[in-house]
C-alpha cells in the first residue's frame, strides 16, 4: 500500500487502511441511506479476499446500489472508508470484479454521481481525504475499464474537481486518478488536453519526490506514449530530459524499470516519434543507461531489460550519426544544434566531407549568407571543427573566401546576432590558428 501523504505530515495510508481492517463492521441499519442494505453490506469486510467479498458482493445491481448507498453517508467518513477500502481492495486483487459494476451499471445503477459526490464533500481532514483518495481511485479505475458509460462532460468535471485540490485528494491520489484515466484510449486525448494535467504530470520534483508519485508520473507518460497525437506535447514538454533525469536521480527498481519501458515504447514506434528518439540521442541517455547496470538491482531481470535498451539507443546513436542525415540538413537550408554538430560527430566523420568535391563545406560556406541566427551560427560552428579536425580544412574554407564573412558575422551589431558573434568568433580562432601553426613550423625550418 503506498504512501498516503508523501510528507507524513497527518496519517498514512497504510496505517488507515490496517484501522479499517482492524475495526468493526459499521451499524449499517443505523444510517437513513444504508438501512434497507444491511444484509449485503454485512457480508462485506475489509481484508477478506477479493473472493470472498465478490460473493457477497454479487448482487449485481443490488450490491452495487447498497455501495453507493454508503457514499450518501454525509456526516461520518468512518462508513465510506470502510465501504471503499473493500472495493478498491478487491478490484485491485481481481480485475474479473469490474464485471460486478458493468453488470450493474448496464441495468441503470448509477455510479458517477455518488463516487465524485466523495470528493465534494472532502476536506482536508485525514478521514475525509482518505474517502477522497479511494473515491477517485475507484471512480476512476472504473471509468478507465469502463468508457462506454461515461461522457467527456464527466471526465471534465472529474478533472476539474481534482485538479481544484479543494476535495481534499492528495498529490498522489491526484496523479493515480489521472493514470487510472489515461489507460483508456477514449478519454487519453482528452485527459492529457486538459489544462493542468500535463504540467502536473511533469512539475514533480526529481530530487524531492517520493518513489510513488515519480513511478505514478513516469506512468502517466507512458499512457500518453501510445498515442500518436500527443507525441509533439511529450516533446515540447521535454520528455526525455524528464526520463533521463528521473533514471539519474532514482533508485527505486518499479520506477527505473518503467523509464526503461517508456524509452523502449518511443524506440519502437520511431515513424510516430522521430524528434523524440532524436533527444533520446542527443540528450545523452545511452551513457545514463549504461550506467544503471553498474548498480545493484534485486531483480536480476532487470540487468537483461538494461542491456536491450543499451543496444536499442546505440543502434539509435549509430544511425543519427550518419553523414547523409547531416547532409540533408545542410541542403535544407537551415540549421539546427543537435548531436550531427557535435565534436562526436565530426571526429567520426570529418574526411567524409571531402565527397563530392567538399559538397559539404561548399553548402556551410553558402550558408553564411542565410538570414536565420541559428543558422548562421550553427554554420559557424560546423566550418570551426572541420577547419580544426580536417588536414586541408583551411586550404578549403580559404578558397571559399569563408573567412572574410567569418569576421563579418564576428562584427554584428544585431541584438539578436549574439550566439553567431560567439561561434563567428571561435571558428575566426581555428581559423587563424592553424595559420599561426603554420608560420611556426616554417620558421623552424
Amino acid at each position: 500500500m503506498e504512501t498516503y501523504r508523501p510528507e507524513n505530515d497527518v496519517a498514512t495510508a497504510v496505517d488507515v487502511h490496517q484501522k479499517i481492517i482492524d475495526m468493526g463492521k459499521p451499524d449499517w441499519a443505523k444510517y437513513p441511506s444504508t438501512a434497507q442494505f444491511t444484509q449485503i453490506l454485512g457480508g462485506l469486510q475489509p481484508g477478506a479476499s477479493a473472493q470472498s467479498n465478490k460473493v457477497s458482493f454479487g448482487f449485481k445491481n443490488e450490491g452495487t446500489k447498497a455501495c453507493m448507498a454508503v457514499m450518501g453517508i454525509k456526516d461520518d467518513a468512518t462508513p465510506l472508508q470502510y465501504i471503499l477500502t473493500v472495493l478498491c481492495d478487491m478490484l485491485r486483487e481481481d480485475g474479473s470484479c469490474y464485471n460486478e459494476f458493468d453488470e450493474a451499471m448496464k441495468g441503470g445503477c448509477a455510479v458517477y454521481k455518488p463516487l465524485i459526490g466523495c470528493l465534494q464533500s472532502a476536506s482536508s481532514d485525514a478521514n475525509w481525504s482518505y474517502v477522497a483518495d479511494k473515491g477517485a481511485w475507484l471512480l476512476s479505475a472504473i471509468i478507465g475499464h469502463m468508457p462506454r458509460y461515461f461522457s467527456d462532460e464527466e471526465v471534465n468535471a472529474f478533472l476539474a474537481l481534482l485538479l481544484a485540490r479543494s476535495s481534499g485528494v492528495t498529490e498522489l491520489g491526484v496523479l493515480e486518478a489521472i493514470t487510472n484515466l489515461l489507460k483508456t484510449e477514449k478519454f487519453r486525448a482528452t485527459v492529457w488536453g486538459y489544462a493542468g494535467v500535463s504540467g502536473l504530470v511533469f512539475k514533480v520534483d526529481v530530487k524531492a519526490a517520493p518513489s510513488q508519485i515519480l513511478y505514478k508520473s513516469v506512468f502517466a507518460i507512458w499512457m500518453v506514449s501510445f498515442d500518436p497525437t500527443l507525441m509533439q506535447n511529450l516533446q515540447s514538454n521535454e520528455v526525455i530530459k524528464k526520463i533521463k533525469a528521473i533514471m539519474t536521480q532514482s533508485r527505486t527498481e518499479k520506477v527505473i524499470r518503467l523509464c526503461l519501458t517508456v524509452l523502449k515504447n518511443f524506440l519502437e514506434q520511431k515513424a510516430a516519434c522521430q524528434s523524440i528518439c532524436e533527444d533520446i540521442v542527443e540528450e545523452g541517455v545511452l551513457e545514463a543507461v549504461q550506467q544503471l547496470e553498474y548498480e545493484k538491482w534485486r531483480d536480476a531481470e532487470l540487468y537483461e531489460d538494461i542491456r536491450q535498451l543499451v543496444q536499442l539507443i546505440a543502434s539509435e546513436v549509430k544511425e543519427l550519426s550518419n553523414f547523409d542525415r547531416y547532409m540533408k540538413e545542410l541542403e535544407g537550408g537551415e540549421l539546427s544544434w543537435g548531436f550531427i554538430h557535435s565534436s562526436k560527430f565530426f571526429g567520426e566523420n570529418v574526411m567524409k566531407f571531402e565527397t563530392a568535391e567538399f559538397k559539404a563545406v561548399k553548402l556551410l560556406a553558402g550558408l553564411l549568407a542565410s538570414e536565420n541566427a541559428v543558422t548562421l551560427a550553427v554554420a559557424c560552428h560546423d566550418i570551426g571543427e572541420f577547419v580544426s579536425l580536417h588536414p586541408s580544412g583551411k586550404k578549403q574554407v580559404a578558397r571559399l573566401g569563408v573567412k572574410e564573412r567569418v569576421m563579418e558575422l564576428m562584427g554584428s551589431a544585431d541584438a539578436d546576432k549574439k550566439e553567431v558573434r560567439r561561434e563567428a568568433l571561435l571558428c575566426c580562432q581555428k581559423i587563424m590558428l592553424n595559420k599561426w601553426q603554420e608560420v611556426a613550423t616554417a620558421e623552424k625550418k
